[in-house]
């Protein structure tokens, strides 16, 4: 099965979250293999040596069938605690491929190591036991975190959703949910940011045969 250069780029974003990339370091691997430092400056075959060099490096890409359902629940309801808050964000960065383990687990071993800081450099061993003012911090820190990386991959993704041939209805969501952030994604909310990644992704699966390469 081919696979668009949108998705190439899906995936290398994906893939620099799970190893850990800093963006100096995702840089220099991408110039060291292409000479290019931006994946849509790159043509497939090029995105494809990245992808596989990341594999080569540990990055495992899952496979699996997307629904047109929405992602997981990240709104955050009043009945919800602040700990439901923090767990719903840490899956639905999951659900995206942004981190690589979705358990409870790996959300204590991120917690703890960013809870020191808050609480004079003494571990939290449980999340039951982080404080209201650790919650928000923590909330707020993977917020950003997940705005961030959605909003990249907007980035990447926007130019390809605007060469679609969208039908009229697609074109009013397109401008909805898309065009009307271009440029702006990183000051986008997450409700915001999944919509049009939701948005996006639906259309490029849709046309696939006239986008892929």
């Amino acid at each position: 099965m081919k696979i668009s250069k949108s998705r190439y780029i899906q995936l290398i974003h994906i893939g620099q979250g799970q190893l850990g990339w800093d963006d100096d370091l995702y840089r220099s691997v991408l110039q060291k293999m292409t000479g290019k430092e931006s994946c849509k400056d790159m043509n497939v075959t090029e995105l494809k040596s990245v992808l596989e060099y990341m594999k080569e490096n540990g990055f495992e890409v899952v496979t699996k069938k997307h629904s047109r359902k929405n992602s997981p629940i990240t709104r955050y309801k009043d009945d919800k605690t602040q700990l439901d808050k923090l767990r719903q964000l840490w899956i639905a960065m999951k659900y995206r491929g942004y981190i690589k383990e979705g358990s409870d687990q790996a959300l204590l071993n991120w917690s703890k190591n960013q809870a020191k800081r808050l609480n004079k450099s003494v571990a939290i061993e449980r999340l039951e036991w982080l404080q209201p003012k650790m919650l928000n911090a923590l909330i707020e820190q993977l917020k950003s975190w997940y705005v961030r990386a959605m909003a990249k991959d907007m980035d990447e993704l926007a130019p390809d959703l605007k060469v679609l041939p969208l039908y009229k209805e697609e074109q009013v969501a397109a401008q909805r949910y898309v065009f009307d952030y271009s440029g702006k994604f990183q000051r986008c909310n997450v409700e915001q940011l999944e919509a049009a990644l939701n948005f996006t992704g639906q259309m490029l699966g849709k046309y696939s045969e006239v986008h892929s390469v």
